[in-house]
């Protein structure tokens, strides 16, 4: 069976994912703010749920991260990928 290609929700995920690990920020805590259960963050940062543009920027600014460079990451991902 072929490896799944990488998408950029995938390459955003995993920056969102580093970007938190690396500030020493749990799921848990993410989670409390954004008032909803860790595993619906554990599974946005798996590819397996989605979040939607509010709780994008609501989680970036949970970790410390700049929305804007996180979309224009996604946005360079996708135009490549075509």
């Amino acid at each position: 069976m072929p490896a799944k290609k990488m998408t950029a929700n995938d390459v955003m995920s995993k920056r969102l994912r580093s970007i938190r690990t690396n500030n020493d920020i749990t799921q848990a805590k993410i989670a409390k703010r954004l008032n909803m259960a860790q595993t619906a963050v554990s599974r946005w940062e798996r590819q397996f749920g989605t979040m939607n543009a509010e709780q994008i920027v609501t989680y970036c600014r949970i970790i410390g991260a700049n929305p804007e460079e996180i979309f224009a990451e996604y946005c360079r991902e996708r135009s490549v990928k075509k």
